[in-house]
């Protein structure tokens, strides 16, 4: 809306593109170093580490901020199968175990099927999460259907949720005598743990089960989900532009010059001012596109609108707080998470703003990125490339890096 007014164009992409700058400049600084030593993983764990997933034989209710208010006009589009989800969230397509073992039981079991004595279990099943483990052994739900022992007498590789093939399982021996394990494995031999008891295709029923989807279109899984997704991301845009929209006319007039006089005052309370609208609209690209314009019309200068953005920066983390308090299988990843965004933001913050030096580089990067919208021979397609350099080309090229480093 910019591009007949250089001037406009120039100090609207600048103050757009601040964001990004500090965003980037982070990523730079703390990447490297978080390689070098996981300070965020090893902060936000020891920070989340007592956050404890509901047990599988005792579901327990996390607190539901927007679900009564949503949840009717959602499964009215589309009733999903809870159980059918919660199976495959928490792993338990392979098998689940319908046998109750003691933890000493379960020790066992690991102690046969996991290396380094039991303690190291990555290895036993090509679904294994960490939620597979309680603390110090396996939950009961994921002991093996059987155990297959090698020519050393050792299972590490033989877990199992069904029988081996070529194996009469109805004539193996039992792993368990009452409650006792066997005292030795012997070569080549096939151990019941749970035998029939272990449940398999959990995951092979539909997961859709209701709502208009299902009763009038008769959707499949993959097509509900195409068409929900669709239409969430569809109904999302249309949101934010309208937010967009009223709130830039909200502040113009009046509001205009006395939000000019307050974030003018201080850039520590411009930060608190970010913070508060981004809470309020749950996003910090709601409150970078509506102070934008303000901006490039000269109402807000530069200096102002970084802190404001660093504000929304550190608003748009309780969106992943309020998604970790309602996680229920695994909440100490679903914190860390949350947490790492939190002090990413943070730690910006304090590298990048109080130090007026450093406060600089972020603002004579967005500075630059904004005069070359008035160069005159990219001028005009500057904007394009960026957008399509920094949200695209970039972030698929960490995504490759990222794929490559977990084979």
């Amino acid at each position: 809306g910019h591009f007949a007014n250089k001037d406009d164009l120039r100090r609207g992409f600048s103050a757009a593109t601040v964001h990004d700058v500090f965003n980037m400049l982070c990523v730079i600084v703390f990447l490297p170093l978080n390689w070098i030593y996981p300070f965020f993983e090893k902060m936000t764990y020891e920070m989340s580490k007592d956050q404890k997933p509901c047990p599988d034989d005792d579901p327990c209710v996390k607190p539901e901020f927007l679900k009564p208010y949503i949840s009717p006009y959602s499964k009215g589009v589309a009733a999903y199968d809870k159980k059918i989800a919660e199976y495959i969230s928490k792993g338990y397509c392979a098998g689940e175990c319908g046998i109750k073992y003691s933890s000493g039981q379960m020790r066992a079991i690991q102690n046969v099927v996991c290396t380094d004595n039991g303690t190291n279990c990555r290895g036993i099943h090509k679904n294994y999460e960490a939620s597979w483990m309680s603390p110090g052994h396996l939950l009961n739900k994921r002991a093996p259907g059987y155990v297959t022992t090698d020519a050393a007498g050792v299972a590490t590789a033989g877990f199992s949720y069904t029988c081996p093939p070529g194996v009469d399982c109805n004539t193996v021996t039992k792993f368990f005598n009452g409650t006792v394990p066997v005292a030795t494995l012997q070569a080549n031999t096939v151990y019941e743990v749970c035998g029939t008891k272990v449940r398999t295709g959990l995951c092979e029923k539909a997961l859709l089960k209701g709502g208009i989807a299902k009763q009038r279109w008769n959707m499949t899984d993959s097509g509900a989900g195409t068409f929900i997704t669709i239409l969430s991301l569809t109904s999302l845009c249309c949101c934010l532009f309208l937010i967009v929209y009223f709130l830039q006319v909200i502040v113009k007039g009046p509001a205009a010059r006395v939000l000019r006089t307050v974030v003018g005052f201080n850039g520590y309370l411009n930060i608190l001012i970010g913070l508060g609208i981004t809470i309020l609209v749950q996003s910090s690209s709601i409150t970078t596109a509506t102070l934008t314009p303000i901006a490039a019309v000269g109402l807000i200068g530069l200096e102002d609108m970084l802190p404001l953005t660093l504000g929304a920066n550190i608003g748009t983390t309780l969106t992943g707080i309020m998604g970790a308090t309602v996680v229920a299988s695994n909440p100490v990843e679903a914190w860390q998470v949350a947490l790492c965004h939190l002090f990413f933001n943070i730690f910006g913050i304090l590298l990048w703003y109080p130090i007026p030096k450093m406060r600089r580089v972020p603002l004579n990067a967005a500075r630059f990125l904004g005069r070359m919208t008035t160069h005159p021979k990219f001028g005009k397609v500057f904007p394009l490339i960026y957008t399509f350099v920094v949200f695209f080309i970039i972030p698929g090229i960490c995504y490759g890096i990222a794929v490559a480093a977990t084979q």
